[in-house]
């Protein structure tokens, strides 16, 4: 039992070790061993620029590790000699559980060291180390820790699955509801620039450049084509660059400046007045509009949805646990959140606004390492 649990707190403390490790590199815990002959015969090839061979598939019960005086559990009184064998499926069901994503190259790795793990077990338990007072207090606290670290992925993980089931009733409210954000249609933009380099060298008179915009929304509600107006408006201000193209196809009410978002309040053909922003004059017509059907919107709403009810599960699982943090020893201005969104719930992720943690994504089997380093790492150190 003992053998279990260390081989189980190791495994668990080394997994984003295994995830991390797309390449198996050289052992900085153990001498460089021999080259074996197939490693040497596929580098040769590698250098002579053939082509090599895939690795042949190992059948899931074919053993991958047999190791002999090492028991896999304890030993009957009265029997001689113990063995444990690892088969490819035993080997693929830790890796799976605890690094999914773990590459080819980093299992086979895993395979070497979780041997040399279970060997190391082996002996320290003939002699007795279970028992030795620190190892136990050690255990003890390893396990109140990997104990922890499952519980809380699966309540994030819990959380997670709920909030992504939204049923369509939720969608088609959100759509009912807010309509004029799925509004696309044809629109065109007349923008005449309150600075900018003129022929001449003199700047732009603000007075000059306003008198152009109005007469140039005078003319587009007339019916006259906006690029030709827009043309005609660096022309008449003396532009040295060239005037953009002024339609803008497909674009959606929420994809525009809150302003300018209101010429899809116009009937198509409508001309808007002119607006001004800091660097210049828009006018702005409707061509055409239509509404995206909920059949297209629901793959845009569904994770909206999803988020706001992440954010309420959370908010519920957090409101009956308070804590308060010495911030002095945090070095920290404010006390930092206590249920973190799933988005920087995962280790190696900095803490961040709130908003910058709604952009990203949570995997949720990956558990932090611990803050000791352990003796045997089931793969090799130095990767990030």
């Amino acid at each position: 039992m003992r053998l279990v649990l260390v081989c189980s707190i190791t495994l668990a403390c080394a997994a984003p070790v295994i995830a991390q490790s797309p390449q198996a590199g050289p052992n900085v815990q153990y001498p460089a061993s021999p080259m074996s002959r197939q490693e040497m015969r596929r580098k040769s090839i590698q250098a002579l620029g053939r082509p090599v061979s895939p690795t042949p598939e190992v059948p899931p019960e074919t053993p991958v590790v047999t190791l002999e005086g090492v028991c896999d559990r304890p030993q009957v009184a009265g029997t001689k000699g113990c063995k444990t064998v690892i088969t490819r499926s035993q080997l693929d069901s830790i890796i799976d559980l605890l690094a999914p994503e773990t590459p080819q190259a980093g299992r086979r790795q895993f395979a070497i060291n979780y041997a040399r793990l279970l060997a190391a077990s082996e002996v320290a338990q003939r002699h007795h180390l279970e028992k030795e007072p620190a190892v136990i207090k050690e255990l003890q606290a390893q396990l109140k820790f990997v104990r922890m670290q499952v519980l809380a992925s699966t309540l994030y993980r819990r959380i997670e699955e709920q909030a992504a089931n939204v049923p369509a009733s939720e969608i088609q409210k959100y759509y009912t509801d807010h309509q004029a954000n799925f509004d696309e249609g044809e629109v065109l933009r007349l923008t005449i620039p309150k600075a900018a380099a003129t022929e001449s060298g003199q700047p732009l008179d603000a007075s000059a450049v306003r008198a152009t915009a109005d007469a140039l929304r005078a003319r587009a509600a007339a019916g006259e084509d906006f690029d030709q107006l827009q043309q005609a408006a660096y022309k008449e201000l003396g532009l040295k660059e060239t005037p953009s193209a002024t339609k803008l196809n497909k674009v959606r009410r929420t994809r525009l400046a809150p302003d300018e978002a209101k010429v899809f309040d116009l009937k198509a053909g409508e001309v808007s007045e002119v607006m001004e922003s800091p660097s210049a004059f828009v006018i702005l017509k409707l061509d055409s509009k239509e509404s995206i059907p909920i059949e297209t919107a629901g793959s845009e709403i569904k994770p909206i949805l999803q988020q706001a009810r992440l954010e309420q599960e959370m908010q519920s699982a957090a409101k009956n646990v308070k804590a308060q943090f010495n911030l002095t020893y945090l070095e920290m201005p404010a006390a930092p959140e206590l249920f973190l969104p799933p988005a920087l719930a995962r280790p190696g992720v900095k803490p961040a606004t709130p908003s910058n943690a709604r952009a990203r994504k949570w995997p949720l089997r990956r558990m932090p390492s611990t803050s000791r380093t352990q003796g045997l790492t089931l793969l090799p150190q130095g990767h990030n």
